[in-house]
This record gives C-alpha cells, sequence and structure tokens, in this order.
C-alpha cells in the first residue's frame, strides 16, 4: 500500500510532464490546425505541378520529386499558418535549383493554395528557410551564372514578405565564396 506522500509525489510528476507538454506544445508550434495540415499534405505531389519540371522518359527511376516542410508560420497576418516547403525537379545528372513553395494556411488539407514561389532568382544548391517576423528569410549556397554547376560561389540570404496579394523581396544579398 502506498502512502498518501507517496501518491501525492506521483501525481506531481504527472502535473509536471503535462505541463512540460503543452509548453512544448506551444513552443515548437504544435496543437494548431496549421501544423496538423502541414503533416497530413503529400507535399511532393502538391509542388510538382508547381515545379514545372521537364517531361521524363516513361519509367525513368530517377523521377521522383522530393519536398519537405522548411517553416509553418502566419506569414499573411490572416491568424492562420501558412506552410514553406522546398523543393526541386528530379535530375539523373546534376541538380536543379532549389525553391520556396508558400501555400496558404486557411486553404483546405486536400487542396493547398500555392501563394508564392520565393528564391527563384537565384540557383539554390542548398536551402535553409526562416520564418521571424512574419517574414521568410531564405539563406543558402547558390551558382552565380559564371560557376559550374559542381560548385556553388555564393552565399545569397533573401528576405520576402507578404504585402496582401504576393510575396515580395525586402532583401537580396549575396557574397562570394573564398
Amino acid at each position: 500500500m502506498t502512502s498518501l506522500t507517496d501518491r501525492m509525489s506521483h501525481r506531481r510528476v504527472w502535473t509536471g510532464a503535462g505541463s512540460l507538454a503543452a509548453c512544448l506544445t506551444i513552443v515548437l508550434g504544435g496543437g494548431t490546425a496549421g501544423a496538423a495540415t502541414a503533416a497530413k499534405v503529400d507535399w511532393a505531389s502538391v509542388v510538382k505541378p508547381a515545379l514545372n519540371c521537364p517531361k521524363p522518359e516513361p519509367r525513368a527511376a530517377w523521377n521522383v520529386v522530393r519536398a519537405r516542410v522548411a517553416g509553418v508560420g502566419d506569414l499573411t497576418r490572416d491568424g492562420k499558418r501558412e506552410t514553406v516547403v522546398v523543393s526541386s525537379c528530379p535530375s539523373p545528372t546534376a541538380s536543379n535549383p532549389m525553391i520556396a513553395f508558400v501555400y496558404d494556411g486557411s486553404a483546405k488539407p486536400s487542396a493547398p493554395r500555392l501563394l508564392g514561389k520565393l528564391g527563384k532568382n537565384r540557383y539554390f544548391t542548398s536551402l535553409k528557410v526562416a520564418i521571424r517576423g512574419g517574414a521568410v528569410h531564405l539563406q543558402g549556397r547558390a551558382l552565380s551564372d559564371k560557376a559550374p554547376r559542381c560548385c556553388p560561389d555564393l552565399i545569397v540570404s533573401q528576405t520576402y514578405r507578404w504585402d496582401g496579394t504576393r510575396f515580395r523581396t525586402t532583401a537580396d544579398k549575396a557574397k562570394r565564396i573564398t
């Protein structure tokens, strides 16, 4: 038989664990419709038409679109969380540029609505996405017009902000990799 002190101690542990789980859900952004929607969507099939890739030969084994959710946050200031997905066209040889696609958080999960393609004016070979202050920040290695496809020669940082109708570039900086 357990004492009252043992039962009280056990209850505090579970209450503490529940509080910790609730705090982590808030801090990590879970528990909202936007986050749940982002997890349930097959993003590779969603971005495939937006990529507008060249048609491969039939049954090309390399022709698999991959997509990753890179960020979720309220970018349109409507109280709903938009999803930023990074992808590129598949290729049997060299890599293709990575693009960040922003999908509307107020759209149905079965039909995400594309709000913008970010970073398409640069040839990103790697791409990190951060959402801060209602803006999308992209950073990664990129190719200049003179660089061979194997060897990115720039570090590019871009910032985009929603203006009510589309995403506009508010910063675009590039520095040479030495």
